[in-house]
């Protein structure tokens, strides 16, 4: 059974995960991330997002502590990147009179890495 937290009005990542989900390039960057670490170059593809965007949007979210660095990769030809996925599994959005709460269920299957 899910563990959900519910963020206090003042919370940063409350007004941070509230923006994310307002933008339609942030939300498919968090969806393709959820399951497994992605590249920005697998979510420029993945995604169908501009590369400058997808980078914006990607250091945006992982400053914004929803997505998070899993690990790095070098090439044969010594370029390095890094992997991101998605910290939350759940987002719950509860709209009433006078009332918005933000409940997350966090990522408990987040890939990890002996380098993060």
């Amino acid at each position: 059974m899910a563990d959900f937290k519910i963020l206090g009005r003042d919370s940063k990542l409350r007004k941070s995960i509230l923006k994310a989900l307002s933008d339609d390039y942030s939300r498919s960057i968090m969806n393709f991330t959820i399951e497994q670490p992605k590249s920005v170059v697998d979510i420029v593809k993945g995604c169908d997002i501009p590369m400058t965007t997808a980078y914006r949007r990607v250091n945006e979210l992982e400053e914004n502590k929803i997505l998070k660095v899993t690990g790095s990769v070098v090439t044969d030809d010594g370029k390095k990147y890094f992997l991101y996925q998605n910290r939350l599994k759940s987002i719950y959005v509860i709209f009433g009179l006078e009332e918005l709460d933000v409940q997350i269920v966090e990522n408990e299957g987040m890939g990890t890495s002996a380098y993060w």
